[in-house]
């Protein structure tokens, strides 16, 4: 079967796009960071209450809306009708969510505010690519799907760590907001796999397969990743348990029969899958093993 170009898709797909645009503007709600963040709760304070942790994983979260927010998702071309309102839409509310988050930041005195507008900065004007984003349609929607997924593990868990009801407010407001995306998503790529099944089943296997932790790129990424990981706010059993393999039962990957080269795909993801599960369990052991160093070393001291 002669594979679908991207624009015939995203043709084939209206009809979709504008029932799951419908429901998102008659669900969401509209608000501003200020109903969250006051900055006059912090002005006693000479620092900042947050954890390392929690710093990074609010830091690293503001610059990835942020780039986000600057890239939209899928062809040039295909910015009319409902999915260009719908890239509009999205886009706007993921800079409110970056704008709530760089509020909640300095107004906790967590962040050189300077700084933290240089790296946005330089986010808007270079920006951050990621293997499986660009001018590819399919892959662009499968992406937005599993990223907007694990941010939202991300802010869940960055919450408590920061263990400030503000903090917690404002994450979950997003949070909120991002079910609504991952609903979009979701329901545009199952669409999606009834009108281009082999097309779009390999988009898939691509993305879950080639896809990066969100912020990989950014300045100092390899520092941040390591403390969200060593204090469980995302690490590699959060993203099998709790990202991508609710997404492929969601799409019902191993069940589905109507794809060309299905069998081959699944077995490829099925043995992806297995090898995460393995590195998931050693990092695991190694964090244990790493606690109960850092224990017994208290202990002594």
């Amino acid at each position: 079967m002669r594979a679908l170009s991207q624009i015939a898709l995203l043709r084939e797909l209206e009809p979709v796009i504008e029932q799951c645009l419908g429901r998102h503007l008659a669900t969401a709600e509209t608000w501003d960071p200020s109903q969250y963040v006051r900055p006059e709760r912090y002005w006693g304070q000479r620092r900042s209450p947050l954890t390392e942790t929690a710093k990074a994983a609010l830091v690293t979260t503001l610059l990835t809306h942020n780039n986000t927010a600057r890239t939209e998702p899928g062809a040039p071309a295909a910015t009319r009708g409902s999915w260009g309102s719908w890239l509009h839409e999205w886009t706007g509310e993921k800079r409110l969510h970056a704008d709530a988050i760089q509020q909640y930041l300095v107004a906790t005195r967590s962040v050189d505010p300077i700084a933290l507008d240089r790296a946005r900065f330089q986010c808007t004007t270079i920006g951050i690519e990621a293997s499986m984003e660009g001018d590819h349609l399919l892959r662009s929607m499968v992406h937005s799907t599993v990223d907007v997924m694990a941010t939202m593990v991300s802010h869940e868990n960055t919450a408590v760590e920061c263990a400030d009801p503000v903090a917690t407010a404002v994450l979950e407001r997003i949070v909120a907001d991002q079910k609504l995306h991952v609903g979009f998503y979701r329901s545009v790529v199952d669409a999606a796999l009834g009108i281009a099944p082999a097309q779009t089943f390999k988009a898939i296997t691509e993305v879950v397969m080639n896809f990066q932790m969100p912020g990989s790129g950014l300045p100092g990424f390899e520092r941040s990743a390591m403390l969200i990981a060593r204090d469980g706010i995302y690490d590699l059993r959060r993203h099998l348990d709790e990202v991508l393999l609710p997404a492929l039962r969601g799409w019902r990957i191993f069940e589905r029969t109507d794809t060309v080269g299905g069998e081959r795909n699944r077995k490829m993801l099925s043995d992806f899958l297995d090898d995460l599960e393995c590195q998931a369990a050693t990092f695991e052991q190694m964090r244990m093993r790493a606690l109960a160093r850092d224990a017994e070393k208290l202990r002594a001291s």
